[in-house]
């Protein structure tokens, strides 16, 4: 045998290896943690935030503090966040003009690509995305973080509609997973559709706790699940549909909840906000919680949703 094929046959072998080692360290996390972040994205998240939160940086609001609670618990939470009167309808008709520009978006499907159009920098396009952070949304990130956070991103996307048969593979989350985010990101979706229903395309989600029970019956990944799990995913007493009216936010620990996009009904879609949130090592700006934020490097031709 030459070099060459040796060297192949070597590669070969470590790459199967290192595949078996994904699989492997996955199925541990998803046992142990409950989610299937890789250990390190798990270890020591939970217990900074504790510490942060037993010595804040600002004293938050007793609601704050108890809206948190409820996310740091259950995973997420639904808030209506006051904003002012005519602000949705304007991010609204902002965002159906910009999502048909092809100069202005990106589209970004798995398998069809127009089927998911994201906003290239929303937070420069659609001026009103800076407000829909109002002062009750930075009062609840001031009491899950303890005062010390930062945005890491900032999203606005448009999904379409699947068939039966093309909703078996991923387009754009459409399938159960948990991101592979450290345990302490946390993100805020704002719906923008009115009408949107639990049977006509909201964004779902599982609690922590119900996450953890399925992760440990039979989840073995987005395309593969088994055992009691398969009942449990579109289980109605356990799905928690996100579906408020236009302008209520969602906050969701998309690492340790098991969630998926709805579908939208055949002829419609549906638009989103999404702000993306991770811990920082000092007071946030929040006269500017913006400050410093540049366009998501994740949207961009050839990427996938």
């Amino acid at each position: 045998m030459g070099g060459c094929e040796r060297v192949g046959e070597f590669m070969g072998n470590a790459g199967r290896i290192g595949r078996a080692r994904t699989i492997a360290a996955l199925e541990l996390a998803r046992v142990y943690w409950g989610n299937d972040a890789w250990t390190e994205n798990n270890r020591g998240q939970l217990p900074m935030l504790a510490r942060r939160r037993a010595d804040p940086a600002v004293v938050p609001a007793p609601e704050a503090v108890e809206r948190a609670a409820g996310i740091t618990r259950l995973g997420y939470g639904v808030q209506d966040p006051e904003y002012r009167q005519g602000l949705i309808d304007e991010v609204r008709r902002c965002y159906e003009e910009i999502i048909e520009d092809p100069s202005a978006t990106v589209d970004m499907g798995g398998r069809i690509k127009e089927v998911v159009r994201y906003v290239v920098d929303p937070l420069n396009r659609v001026p009103g995305m800076r407000e829909l952070l109002t002062p009750t949304v930075l009062d609840t990130l001031d009491a899950y973080y303890g005062g010390r956070w930062r945005v890491q991103h900032v999203r606005m996307w448009r999904i379409g509609h699947l068939t039966e048969e093309q909703r078996q593979v991923h387009h754009y989350g459409n399938l159960w997973h948990c991101d592979q985010h450290p345990t302490s990101t946390l993100k805020f979706f704002v719906q923008l559709n009115e009408g949107v229903t639990a049977e006509g395309g909201a964004f779902r989600m599982h609690s922590v706790p119900s996450t953890r029970r399925i992760m440990r019956s039979g989840y073995l990944g987005q395309h593969r699940v088994v055992g009691p799990a398969r009942g449990m995913l579109d289980d109605p007493a356990r799905v928690v549909p996100f579906d408020a009216p236009a302008g209520f936010g969602a906050f969701c620990n998309t690492t340790r909840c098991l969630h998926r996009a709805g579908i939208p009904p055949e002829g419609t879609t549906r638009g989103m906000a999404q702000f993306t949130f991770a811990p920082a090592d000092t007071r946030n700006p929040t006269d500017d919680p913006f400050q410093g934020v540049a366009a998501d490097p994740n949207v961009a031709e050839g990427k996938f949703a």
